[in-house]
């Protein structure tokens, strides 16, 4: 299987602790360091061989077209949308066509994993993507019981507690962070490694 990340901030965060986790189970290629632009996922893409098992790439964009570019190469199973903001927009008109631009890197995907608390990017999921690959498989989190998959985050001094209720079973993570973004990033990887790993013949 292949991951692809993409969103205004976290891309390499995730991908690099996404990478950490998954190395043992897997023999792994990533995007080296930042490479996700439009000669960066080329060369990310070109270290395939007959050996990897899993490809975690990260795509990045600052004009209009440019993502379904990135799509034809990396052609991800698995998609992360870690977060939407101001990052990059001076090449959009509007904040929603850089989500809805974002979004047709996953217009093939199996399964795409979101914070649903961006509701502008929830919305266009909704009227964009499920009009392009009504088949997806949405699992969109919330830290403000919007959704299915709810999170409650207990912070602590230096470390957080994290609860995450899910197909009705609770999982219990316990995380060194208490910023937002990190604790962010934190469940986007607890995501993905679930659902890479529920398909692959490791236990979780």
């Amino acid at each position: 299987p292949v991951v692809g990340i993409t969103g205004s901030n976290g891309k390499t965060i995730v991908k690099e602790w996404l990478s950490s986790i998954l190395q043992q189970q897997f023999s792994l290629v990533k995007s080296p360091r930042s490479y996700n632009s439009q000669i960066g996922v080329p060369l990310s893409v070109w270290q395939i061989n007959e050996n990897h098992t899993l490809g975690i790439f990260e795509a990045g964009i600052s004009l209009p077209t440019e993502m379904q570019n990135l799509q034809n190469i990396i052609q991800p199973e698995i998609g992360v949308f870690t977060n939407i903001g101001s990052a990059h927009s001076e090449g959009f008109r509007s904040l929603k066509q850089k989500i809805t631009e974002k979004l047709r890197l996953f217009r093939q995907s199996k399964t795409l994993i979101y914070c649903q608390d961006y509701d502008d990017l929830h919305e266009e999921i909704r009227l964009f993507l499920k009009a392009v690959n009504p088949t997806i498989k949405l699992i969109a989190w919330s830290k403000e019981q919007k959704g299915s998959i709810q999170i409650e985050i207990d912070k602590k001094k230096d470390f957080s507690l994290l609860k995450i209720y899910w197909n009705g079973e609770e999982f219990d993570i316990r995380v060194p962070f208490i910023d937002d973004a990190s604790i962010e990033n934190s469940i986007h990887c607890f995501f993905v490694s679930y659902e890479v790993l529920k398909s692959s013949p490791h236990n979780i």
